[in-house]
């Protein structure tokens, strides 16, 4: 919390980010970030409930938002970087994850499962660094 700018916005933003899920989507996160901003309306400023969508609709592709002040922009950092935190578990807890998550997309045949999944891990290793901030890198960036 002591590296958040904002951390009440993020922990709204952990909240929302899959609060509309379906496997069979592509929406999720902007229909998510839709719900909270419709359930925050009146109860946080219009700046941010923006930047609480802004965060939840930055997990559909975990590439960091435009947003012009700093404060912000390491806040979605951070809360992108905790949403991908778990590549950086220990293998067995890693391993049940993927398990977890094939089970979600059980539907997926398998050779387009791994072919799916296979791009979307490489997406991570072709960045310059898979973690955004220092903190997770010098935690999890190895160990990913």
């Amino acid at each position: 919390r002591h590296l958040l700018d904002d951390p009440q916005a993020v922990e709204a933003a952990i909240w929302f980010h899959d609060a509309i899920y379906d496997s069979r989507a592509k929406d999720n996160e902007a229909k998510s970030a839709e719900l909270a901003e419709k359930k925050l309306a009146g109860r946080a400023s219009p700046h941010r409930i923006a930047r609480i969508a802004a965060m939840i609709n930055a997990t559909a592709t975990h590439q960091l938002p435009p947003l012009r002040d700093e404060g912000a922009l390491n806040d979605a950092a951070l809360l992108l970087d905790m949403d991908l935190a778990i590549l950086g578990a220990e293998p067995a807890v890693f391993d049940a994850y993927e398990k977890a998550v094939r089970l979600e997309y059980g539907w997926v045949e398998e050779p387009m499962w791994r072919a799916g999944r296979s791009a979307v891990l490489k997406s991570f290793l072709a960045r310059p660094h898979i973690f955004y901030t220092t903190e997770f890198r010098l935690r999890f960036e190895a160990k990913a």
